[in-house]
């Protein structure tokens, strides 16, 4: 089975997560690959590690949009769209090895964090929307100021 990108998809691994840890962390979760009829711990993804591969994938997905709004390129928050930002942003040199479902994952945490938002643009008429750097700036009720 192939994912997008002609990228074989790794039936190998699994996720296994603690529910109940009488002497560690409840909720953590470790990697493992199936190998000659053992599931053996992957390395590489213990919890520092994906958090320091989460935060590149942030870094790079906010770069790559910096980038595309001084190029007046636009990128999308919707996956049917042609210009979803995942799948744009893995096909860039710059993105320094992050995969679509990371850049996804990255785009819903910094959605979260208030660092991304969709901004509405064009005529009444055909409307658009595209993803912009920041927070969403509000129209107060009393004149249409911005607030910020």
């Amino acid at each position: 089975m192939k994912q997008e990108g002609g990228e074989q998809n790794d039936n190998d691994l699994r996720e296994l997560e603690f529910k109940k840890n009488q002497y560690g962390p409840i909720a953590e979760t470790i990697v493992l690959r199936y190998q000659h009829g053992l599931f053996l711990p992957e390395a590489g993804l213990s919890s520092l590690d994906k958090l320091a591969r989460e935060q590149k994938a942030e870094e790079t997905f906010l770069a790559l949009l910096a980038r595309y709004d001084r190029e007046g390129r636009n990128a999308s928050d919707k996956p049917t769209s042609p210009t979803y930002a995942p799948a744009l942003f893995c096909k860039e040199r710059d993105a320094n090895g992050v995969r679509k479902e990371d850049f996804a994952a990255a785009m819903r945490r910094l959605f979260e964090g208030g660092k991304i938002h969709v901004e509405n643009y064009g005529r009444p008429s055909r409307p658009a929307s595209k993803l912009s750097l920041g927070k969403k700036e509000e129209q107060s009720r009393e004149g249409g100021q911005v607030s910020g």
